[in-house]
């Protein structure tokens, strides 16, 4: 078992941070195979709304409100999706945004045509960190049935690159939230995001390594996990194109990479964006 390594710093920061009422970001990433051997690595960011609820504090009498973004995000919609497309050392990857509700979702992901190009291009992805990544395995087990195999921490150390990027890009971030409070005395571009979970899918089969999780306190503590290096789910895998939904309501991959980064009572996201987060996390073995 491994405590996570990058998705942590995104939860790191200082007390001054849970003071000013902070909310950490959420990431949450999907690696799914089809029957052809071809695939799709999707991670989607949610940008809180200024007045959305603080994640974990929804069934609290007086829920917490994350406060004001937009003196650290400074651009949005189809801009910001330009901006993240840009920051990408993959080219071909698809990058978009809408509206859920009244707020921001931005979906990132890319396609491959084998197990073998998903580990190139995760590679290419990552960028100055592709050492780092470890190749995915797709195996056939001569019944139909495919076991897929994915190193956990493949997903926040392919998506660093773009986090920093976004950080240290004037015209799309300012660091100090119109001077609120300036993140490179904080610990800088890895306080601006923290991953949640990670998900695999074959066919209706899903699994999903649950990595930290929020409590009630609104000051974005809460459980952090113990969990295996690897991800691994054998299915029969769908047709692409076709419905990849899990039948079982319990096996449905959570594909949403949500982030939001609140310093001061401000939620930034980016492609996978954002947030300083704060206090002290309880373990959980």
């Amino acid at each position: 078992m491994k405590k996570k390594m990058i998705a942590i710093a995104g939860c790191a920061a200082g007390m001054v941070l849970a003071l000013a009422g902070c909310q950490a970001g959420m990431v949450n990433s999907n690696l799914t195979m089809y029957d052809d051997g071809s695939g799709t690595k999707t991670f989607t960011v949610t940008i809180l709304d200024d007045s959305s609820i603080i994640p974990g504090t929804e069934e609290n009498d007086n829920p917490s409100q994350v406060g004001n973004n937009t003196p650290y995000l400074l651009v949005w919609g189809d801009e910001l999706a330009t901006k993240v497309k840009s920051y990408s050392a993959l080219e071909d990857v698809e990058v978009k945004t809408e509206k859920q509700g009244k707020d921001t979702v931005l979906t990132f992901s890319y396609s491959f045509n084998s197990i073998a190009e998903y580990n190139s291009k995760t590679k290419t992805l990552a960028k100055n960190k592709s050492s780092e990544i470890m190749d995915a395995t797709y195996t056939a087990n001569g019944n139909g049935t495919y076991t897929l195999r994915e190193y956990v921490d493949n997903t926040p150390i392919s998506i660093e690159n773009i986090f920093e990027s976004l950080y240290n890009d004037p015209t799309a971030f300012d660091k100090t939230g119109g001077g609120n409070l300036d993140l490179d005395t904080q610990g800088g571009f890895k306080k601006i995001y923290d991953v949640l979970s990670v998900t695999i899918t074959v066919g209706d089969q899903s699994k999903t390594v649950k990595i930290f999780e929020y409590d009630n306190s609104g000051t974005g503590t809460g459980t952090e996990f113990d969990y295996d290096d690897y991800v691994e789910v054998t299915g029969t895998p769908a047709k692409k194109g076709g419905d990849t939904t899990p039948s079982d309501p319990e096996k449905k991959p959570n594909v949403g990479l949500i982030v939001g980064l609140s310093v001061g009572g401000v939620v930034v996201i980016g492609a996978a964006v954002a947030a300083a987060l704060v206090l002290t996390k309880k373990k959980k073995g």
